[in-house]
């Protein structure tokens, strides 16, 4: 099992590389070129598992050990308050913690820096718009 959750891991990854190759930067564009929409980031990196809807059933959900949560739920679970900083430590990965109760979310922040070309303020725009559509997605 656990070599089949890796698996998908991996492909994950790869389609997100492979997203970002696409979106990185058109030709002619100019460098500091605004980046993609918060909606745009999320179908392409987190649809999969969490589902266009953000409700948790991806097409590869049924692959995961954990289930993916319903980030439509984020805010009523945080007694009314959407965690925007929560959020943005689980999507950028970069404090280590397991943000999710297990590995299985790939964390997005190197692949943003790697996106970004040692930029750091274009991969934190990215986490930023991600986070900030996370948030238009909260039921009330």
């Amino acid at each position: 099992m656990c070599g089949k959750v890796s698996a998908v891991v991996m492909i994950l990854l790869g389609m997100a590389l492979a997203a970002a190759a696409q979106t990185a930067g058109k030709p002619g564009a100019p460098a500091n070129a605004e980046p993609v929409s918060g909606k745009q980031l999320f179908n392409s990196y987190c649809a999969l598992c969490h589902g266009a809807d953000a409700k948790g059933g991806g097409p590869f959900s049924p692959q995961l050990k954990v289930w993916p949560p319903d980030l439509t739920q984020l805010a009523k679970k945080n007694h009314g308050e959407y965690p925007a900083m929560h959020v943005q430590e689980a999507i950028d990965g970069e404090f280590g913690k397991p943000s999710h109760g297990t590995k299985e979310m790939p964390i997005w922040g190197p692949v943003f820096r790697s996106m970004a070309h040692g930029r750091k303020d274009s991969a934190r725009l990215r986490i930023d718009s991600l986070v900030k559509y996370l948030e238009t997605l909260q039921e009330k």
